[in-house]
């Protein structure tokens, strides 16, 4: 052995020997690391990888997609798929180039790096598209709470108040509600603010549709209870003599009025200002305040203006005028003596277009005995006659006669008898010469 080492060709074989043996070992290590050479290729199973669709979401929209997950089997060297981590690869549909309805498309892998083999499973996709279309609805504006104790929230406004939804063509027929919530909790003047719109169809679902402009601006008013009613307009002093009221013409004939609402509920009208036709001879124009009664804070409008119509007036003549008897007590007849037949002639004066329409049963002619014993009495008839109609004449009397009914006792004559009819006072709507004002006059 020694001989062999000392001869220096031996020498020279054993370290080309050992030189290509370290050559090998260093080439191996080589190919492991870059994944050339005799590196033996592995796999690698991963489920459950999403599938991402590729399209024009503003034009499309993919109304179902089969399957939406996917299982991926990647084969390279071992070093590879130690350095992939998993958002590297991303399996995509490409649907740049579907068509409306069914397609099938291959699955594609990207973003894997090189030397990586990617298989997909299953390796295609079944896809429906639908496109989309636009179509305006209205908002909505959802109050949510309740203002604060003796307010009430008005009719919302929504800016704009129709706004545009993409949606896919086979919701252009469904009922979608497009909504606005606005928080009023406690509120004490109006609220104003942006709201975010959702849409909904008619279970209330949230649908996921594109919504242009998506918010609003919304204001609620918040104010105290209202009410609207008739505006009564009150007409004192009549015109000059010789002319009459053609025409009573007020801006409005209803208004809104605030205040508490254990008050507005005892109002059926408000009464407003008075007007003093005293002396008028020409067509004249009133501007008025309307006043704020007891507890009543705010009406709207806040004044009325009224147009009166002045002309010559002319005189009528209505015959046969029923006269109607109140005030009975139900143990007498009381029947009128004079005048015959139980009715009047009335002459009454007014403006010529009132009086053509006037008949003889639009004015009532009324005896009240109410308190009145037995026997005959001599009783002032009053007369209730049309707005802007005025009598000529004083008050014409009749003579009724009080009886007591067949078997009652004498004594029942001394009863004082009690008045059957009440008055109530309703409101003076805005009025045309033709409706009906009362004139009562007294008994002397």
């Amino acid at each position: 052995m020694d001989k062999w080492l000392r001869n220096t060709n031996v020498v020279k074989v054993i370290a080309l020997l050992l030189g290509i043996l370290l050559w090998a070992v260093v080439r191996l290590d080589e190919n492991a690391t870059t994944g050339n050479g005799f590196s033996t290729t592995q796999e690698r199973t991963i489920y459950n990888v999403k599938v991402t669709p590729l399209y024009d979401d503003t034009k499309f929209h993919i109304q179902s997609m089969d399957p939406t997950e996917v299982m991926i089997r990647l084969e390279g060297k071992e070093s590879a798929l130690k350095k992939l981590s998993t958002d590297q690869y991303q399996i995509v549909v490409d649907l740049t180039d579907a068509k409306v309805g069914e397609n099938t498309l291959s699955l594609i892998a990207k973003n894997s790096p090189s030397g990586v083999k990617v298989s997909i499973f299953p390796p295609y996709a079944k896809v429906v598209l639908e496109e989309k279309q636009t179509k305006e609805v209205p908002v909505t504006v959802n109050l949510i709470g309740n203002p604060a104790n003796g307010f009430k929230a008005g009719q919302p406004v929504a800016k704009p108040n129709r706004v545009l939804l993409t949606v896919p063509s086979g919701l252009m027929d469904e009922a979608i509600t497009v909504r606005a919530d606005v928080n009023i909790e406690n509120a004490q003047s109006a609220v104003t603010k942006q709201a975010k719109l959702v849409a909904l169809d008619k279970n209330g679902k949230e649908l996921a549709v594109t919504i242009s402009p998506p918010v609003v601006d919304v204001e609620v008013p918040i104010t105290q209870p209202f009410k609207k009613m008739p505006l009564q307009l009150k007409v004192i002093g009549e015109p000059a003599s010789g002319f009459g009221v053609a025409a009573f013409q007020p801006s409005f004939d209803q208004i809104t009025v605030y205040g508490p609402q254990e008050l507005l509920n005892t109002l059926d009208f408000y009464e407003g200002p008075q007007i003093d036709l005293t002396g008028v001879k020409a067509d004249q124009t009133f501007t008025l305040d309307i006043p704020l009664k007891n507890r009543i804070t705010l009406v709207d409008p806040a004044k009325v203006e009224v147009k009166v119509q002045i002309v010559p007036s002319e005189r009528k003549t209505l015959e046969q005028v029923p006269i109607t008897i109140i005030g009975q007590n139900n143990e007498y007849d009381t029947k009128i003596k004079t005048p015959a037949g139980g009715t009047v002639n009335v002459t009454v004066e007014g403006a010529p277009a009132t009086l053509a329409k006037l008949r003889p049963q639009d004015v009532q002619a009324i005896v009240d005995v109410s308190n009145q014993p037995p026997g005959e009495h001599a009783i002032q008839v009053n007369l209730n006659l049309p707005q802007f109609v005025k009598k000529v004449d004083a008050n014409p009397q009749a003579v009724v006669d009080i009886t007591a009914k067949a078997g009652q006792q004498a004594a029942g004559a001394g009863q004082v008898q009690t008045p059957v009819q009440s008055t109530t006072q309703t409101p003076v709507q805005p009025q045309t010469p033709a409706q009906t004002q009362t004139q009562t006059e007294k008994q002397p």
